[in-house]
Order: C-alpha cells, then structure tokens, then sequence
C-alpha cells in the first residue's frame, strides 16, 4: 500500500462513526456538569447547569480552553466559553483566593489552563474504568471561531450546558466522536465533589 492509501485509509477509519446509547450520552453529559464544577465553582457557591439546544447566537465569549480525551473507540472535545476580560478574572481570583486585582495576565491564563486541567482529570478518574487506554491532551486557548473545524473530526454529537448562579453566566460544550458504538454507564459514588476527584492527567 502506497503512502497516499495509508493516508485515505486512516483519514476513512477517523472519520468512521458508531452509535451512542442514551445511557452513554447521560454518562458523558454527567461528567462534563460534575467536572465543569470542580473546575469552576468557588467553594460554598450555588449554581446551576443545565442542558440547552443550542449556544447563544451573539455570545461575547471569544475563547475557549480545549480539552481533547481520547480512546480507540471514541475521541471527546470539550470546550469550556471564556471572555478575557475583566469580570472573568474577577471571577478566578475568587476561584483561587487572589486579593481582587492583583492577577496579572500570565497568572490568569494559568488559572484557565488549570480550570481545563482539573476537568480533565475528572474524565480521566471516572472513564478509566470503561476505557483503559484513554489519553488527555493539555488544555488550549483557542479563539472560539476555531470550533467551527470541529467536523473534520468526523460527525459529532454536539451536547450544550449553560451555567448559572455565578456573578456571569458561562457556557460549555461537548462534541461526542464514536468510532465505535457506545453503551455504558457511569456509576459515581455520593461524594463531596472537590479537586481530589481530578485524577491524574495523561498527556499525548
């Protein structure tokens, strides 16, 4: 086989797609709203997450941290909507218990990458036991515009939440590739949902 069939090979088997159980699809959505909290939520705060059809159409959020997990039967992206601006980084000093202000701008790109970090663990901990051979990219700030390319992955399941309860609303979403069919279920104990939940972080 030449260099250019292997090529149009492996591009066919990425972009081959399974079936994704309700059960699987209720798993998936559980996990991203239990990691999106760990990440996000200040310690005593209340919030909401919730479903919705679809993202704002004029949404002001111009980044996203991304987070690619991945297995031999399905491969996830899960985008967390950000705007760099001042009420965000309100929002992470109170997270990491800055003196208001203070956060310089490297300080604050940190704090967004260890938000995606801290979500990613939270997959790693609770799919490990259906998928032993998952890998976890580090996180990315990417320009929101760039979730446009998300179908060359191959066709998603695109899954929407919306977040409130905080000082500003956020958004988040989940893109669901199934190379193979998916059929499982995510049991998680009755536990207080804090950093110890993450896991350790995979890199590839």
């Amino acid at each position: 086989m030449s260099v250019a069939q292997r090529q149009r090979s492996a591009l066919a088997a990425d972009k081959a797609t399974g079936a994704v159980t309700e059960a699987a699809r209720q798993s998936f959505d559980h996990l991203l709203q239990r990691a999106w909290r760990a990440g996000m939520v200040p310690e005593g705060a209340t919030v909401e997450i919730a479903p919705i059809s679809s993202l704002p159409p004029k949404m002001k959020e111009k980044h996203a941290i991304v987070l690619t997990i991945a297995g031999y039967g399905m491969r996830l992206l899960v985008t967390l909507y950000f705007k760099l601006d001042a009420d965000t980084r309100a929002h992470f000093e109170q997270l990491n218990r800055v003196e208001p202000g203070t956060m310089s701008e490297q300080a604050f790109l940190d704090a967004l990458a260890e938000c995606g970090n801290i979500c990613a663990g939270a997959f790693n901990r609770y799919l490990g036991d259906h998928f032993p051979h998952i890998g976890m990219s580090t996180p990315n700030l990417l320009s929101r515009e760039s979730m446009a390319y998300v179908d060359s992955l191959g066709r998603s399941l695109p899954r929407h939440f919306e977040m409130r309860g905080l000082a500003q609303t956020y958004w988040a979403s989940l893109f669901i590739v199934a190379y193979n069919d998916l059929n499982f279920a995510v049991r998680i104990e009755a536990e207080a949902e804090t950093a110890d939940d993450t896991g350790e972080l995979e890199m590839f």
